[in-house]
């Protein structure tokens, strides 16, 4: 399926449905709202720019400026209830298509279309009747909960139908792994000649593919990955046919495996590397500070249950320098959500005092240790030991509240 195939004039009405259920919610659609989800002269193509993209844009905004008409006035229920009406239909057409196309999610993609549209019909006729009765506070709720459902239905279907923009990508790594393979067994120059070219068409579809993903990606670090990744197969890539056919010439030498495999190797790697950012699945580098707030948890939770060791087999030069290296990748991520913009000054002169609070427990401990090597576990040890183990508590307690 090829979902960048819809143009973008069409894939507007994921957020028109959903702006349009929030103002109907809230029993007032502002001129605002209605700007954003009709148009001034209703033609979205005016608006938004001709090009391709992938059906990831449908949760995107409005590129149309503000209106410049007067703020807080609605339009009449009936027009209102029309607009959802249009836009609805609209986002079906497109799920009809995606449905229609698509390899992998074809089941769970027709049902969801199908929810829509039952969905799409109940918020039509609530909102109808509504329309007739605006004072009923019955007829009210009945489109609330109508339009809540719609929005429901409208974001499983976006879901689900990103989940095959994804698949689709992953379906393109597996078609250059395999021309990959291909490469490296080619048996003569004129063989890997050949082979050389079948993956090179593949390359072209998958960094198209995979250029299109990455500027979909909310998250700045699996943006990044991505980048890189693309930017080490493209290097690679043109370096592959070279290290090949000189193994091929030079088979006996040494030098030309290793060089050869050494690229080969490459090539894979940064083809994990496009896999792993495009579902956001990148192993954990320990020598990386912790930037999410999961992550973050799950840092304080491991360093936890480091730090119960045996004085009887303590030894410092051991010990110290590996519990102090993985709490200050663990501060290292408090810092970047402490120097959030999002942050207050006093959450942020909090998180600060924790950090140093945790760092002064962890040097408090040690110190125990030290002062009982080759002894069994003293109250004091423990005393320490809880210190932190309480000092880690309120440090992952501060930086879940900073989170929400």
């Amino acid at each position: 399926m090829d979902l960048s195939s819809m143009p973008t004039s069409l894939l507007y009405c994921g957020p028109q449905i959903s702006l349009m259920l929030v103002g109907l919610e809230t029993g007032c659609i502002p001129e605002l709202f209605h700007q954003v989800l009709c148009g001034s002269q209703g033609n979205k193509a005016d608006v938004v720019p001709s090009r391709e993209v992938d059906v990831t844009t449908l949760v995107n905004t409005s590129n149309k400026g503000p209106s410049g008409k007067k703020k807080g006035r609605s339009k009449k229920a009936h027009v209102l209830a029309a607009s959802v009406e249009q836009a609805t239909q609209n986002f079906l057409e497109k799920g009809d298509q995606i449905a229609k196309e698509s390899q992998d999610l074809k089941e769970e993609l027709v049902a969801a279309v199908e929810d829509v549209r039952k969905q799409g019909e109940t918020m039509r006729i609530a909102s109808s009747e509504f329309a007739d009765d605006p004072c009923s506070s019955v007829k009210r709720g009945t489109m609330v909960r109508a339009a809540r459902a719609l929005l429901s239905a409208v974001t499983r279907l976006l879901i689900l139908a990103d989940m095959a923009d994804v698949m689709r990508l992953l379906s393109h790594l597996k078609i250059v792994e395999e021309a990959l393979e291909a490469v490296k067994n080619a048996t003569n120059e004129q063989d890997l000649a050949n082979r050389f070219k079948e993956f090179g068409k593949e390359m072209v579809k998958l960094n198209y593919v995979a250029a299109r993903r990455q500027q979909e990606l909310k998250d700045p670090h699996c943006r990044d990955e991505m980048a890189a990744a693309r930017g080490a197969l493209k290097k690679n890539a043109t370096m592959l046919y070279t290290a090949s056919q000189a193994f091929l010439r030079h088979p006996d030498v040494a030098a030309t495996r290793a060089n050869r495999d050494y690229v080969f190797k490459q090539v894979q790697e940064a083809i994990a590397g496009i896999s792993n950012a495009a579902q956001a699945t990148s192993p954990t580098d320990e020598n990386k500070g912790h930037t999410g707030i999961g992550e973050l948890a799950a840092a304080l939770n491991e360093f936890d249950n480091k730090i119960i060791l045996d004085p009887m087999t303590f030894s410092e030069a051991r010990f110290r320098p590996s519990l102090e290296e993985r709490l200050e990748s663990i501060i290292s991520g408090a810092a970047l959500m402490a120097d959030s913009s999002c942050t207050r000054d006093d959450r942020r002169e909090r998180i600060v005092a924790e950090c140093n609070a945790v760092r002064q427990a962890l040097q408090d401990l040690l110190s125990e240790y030290m002062n009982n090597v080759g002894t069994s576990i003293s109250q004091k040890i423990t005393a320490a030991v809880k210190q932190l183990q309480l000092r880690l508590m309120t440090s992952n307690d501060e930086g879940v509240r900073q989170a929400v």
